[in-house]
Formats: structure tokens, C-alpha cells, sequence
């Protein structure tokens, strides 16, 4: 586990922050101008991310 975190460039942890931030940035526009309530748009963040790993990543 040591290695893999050493090989991680800063450029790396940047994508992370952006792309979490691009989904956070999403889940609050359907926050503020939908009624859907928090629990059921983390339900389907989960459920669209097991859909995308199992039909792209596998």
C-alpha cells in the first residue's frame, strides 16, 4: 500500500478534488431545485456508480 501511495503525482490528488467537486456541485443543484431529498440522491449516485463499474470497468 506504501508504493501505491508513493506513486501518485500531485496531479492525481487534483483530478480527485475537481471530480468529487464537479459531483458535490451536481448533487446540490438537485438539491436546490428539485424535491428530491438528500437520501434518495445519494442512493442514486451509489446505484449509477455500481451500473458504470460493472458495464465499464469489467
Amino acid at each position: 500500500m506504501d508504493m501505491f501511495f508513493k506513486s501518485l503525482s500531485i496531479m492525481d490528488y487534483v483530478w480527485c478534488f475537481v471530480v468529487g467537486g464537479a459531483i458535490c456541485i451536481v448533487a446540490q443543484i438537485l438539491i436546490d431545485k428539485t424535491k428530491i431529498t438528500p437520501a434518495r440522491i445519494l442512493v442514486l449516485f451509489v446505484t449509477l456508480g455500481a451500473i458504470l463499474r460493472w458495464t465499464w470497468i469489467i
